[in-house]
């Protein structure tokens, strides 16, 4: 009898457990907290995605606390839930804190280089603008200067005319002849002088200037024989300034004092060069460097140079290209009258082989060679016939170096 009530009160006990647990699946969950549904928003907004790579950390910590406040939700502690939710919105918005207080640190930093290269900037703007207004200053003094001289020499021109004009014929005939082959050594001259400047890097300092020097010099070389007297002579005048003015300009980039510090350089350099190589070289200190001067038969040059000439290039050789600042131009010209049509092919071959004479390999870059033809006659130095004669020279000078930026 006792058993079987057991029984029937055990079937009732488990009847009501598995009713109540029909009732409770039967239940919705309690709602969410307010506050978790706005961290949920909270962490899945753009500027979380922003500022996790700057305070990855402190988003880790919010959402582990979101992680928590999900869990006591589920469990049913609802108080719990949005205290946690609560204090991961803290942990929010100390990452964005964090995040923005690391971004102003950048910025300031950045401020801080941008600064810094600005007065670094201004500095070298204000070294520059000093440097510059030294060469100016020097360039406006020489243009003054050769702004005299040219209203001189246009006025001597006039005036050459004028008198011309009241010679005989023979008499005009001699002038002509005179002033044409003065014309064409000054034209040649203002040749070399632009071979100069650009040897000193006028190409690349000053490309407009040297592209209308050397449209001045071809023009004066080209009307040395065609044109009249006051149209010629200003040409060549023009040429001759121009050219000028480009060595000029590169000397005025010397740090240490520009065309009077290259003049004094060149004669300390003459004084050593003198006692070495004069003879068989003439030694002259020119406008644009030392100059050493050698005649010589224009035939026996394509063979051969001759001794002692040859022994004193060598040497020449030797010397000049251990001065890694010389620079030199081999110039060969013509000082026989008859040097016929094809002068100045063959005084530009000339010019070659005495620049391979004297130029190693290493210093290749530093040396060049121009042929000028047949400038005017002339007797040659060392008492040789003018018949195939020809006058090589040697411009040394040294580069031009212009100051650290």
């Amino acid at each position: 009898m006792s058993t079987g009530m057991n029984r029937k009160r055990r079937l009732a006990r488990t009847a009501l457990l598995l009713a109540a647990s029909a009732f409770l699946l039967a239940c919705p969950p309690p709602p969410r907290p307010q506050q978790l549904d706005d961290l949920q928003l909270m962490l899945a907004s753009g500027v979380v995605a922003d500022v996790t790579p700057r305070a990855p950390d402190a988003v880790a910590a919010a959402r582990a606390t979101q992680a928590e406040a999900e869990a006591a939700w589920e469990d049913g502690d609802l108080e719990l839930s949005s205290r946690l939710s609560l204090l991961a919105q803290v942990q929010v918005r100390l990452a964005v804190a964090l995040a923005r207080q690391d971004l102003a640190r950048e910025r300031r930093e950045e401020a801080e280089r941008t600064v810094a290269d600005s007065e670094a900037a201004y500095a070298e703007i204000e070294a520059r603008r000093q440097v510059l207004e030294t060469r100016l200053s020097s360039l406006w003094a020489y243009r003054r200067i050769q702004e005299e001289v040219a209203r001189e020499r246009a006025q001597a021109v006039e005036e050459e005319a004028l008198r011309a004009e009241r010679l005989t014929d023979a008499e005009r005939a001699t002038w002509e002849k005179n002033w044409r082959a003065q014309a064409r050594t000054d034209a040649a001259e203002a040749r070399r002088t632009l071979e100069v400047a650009r040897m000193l890097g006028v190409a690349d300092a000053y490309p407009e200037a040297e592209r209308m020097a050397t449209e001045a010099v071809e023009t004066a070389l080209d009307a040395a024989d065609v044109s009249p007297w006051r149209i010629e002579r200003p040409l060549v005048d023009y040429a001759v300034a121009q050219a000028d003015e480009l060595r000029f300009r590169m000397l005025t980039m010397e740090s240490d004092g520009g065309a009077e510090a290259m003049a004094e350089r060149v004669r300390t350099l003459a004084e050593t060069y003198r006692s070495g190589f004069d003879p068989p070289f003439h030694v002259a200190i020119d406008p644009r460097g030392i100059l050493l001067t050698l005649d010589a038969k224009s035939a026996e040059l394509q063979i051969a140079f001759p001794e002692p000439a040859r022994t004193a290039l060598r040497d020449l050789r030797t010397k000049w290209t251990e001065d890694p600042s010389l620079l030199c131009l081999v110039v060969a010209r013509s000082i026989d009258p008859e040097c016929g049509e094809n002068c100045l092919s063959q005084t530009s071959d000339l010019a070659r082989l005495a620049a391979a004479e004297i130029s190693p390999d290493d210093a290749s870059d530093r040396i060049r060679s121009l042929g000028l033809g047949l400038v005017k006659p002339e007797e040659p130095l060392d008492g040789l016939s003018q018949t195939g004669a020809v006058r090589l020279e040697f411009l040394f000078f040294p580069r031009a170096t212009p100051p650290a930026p």
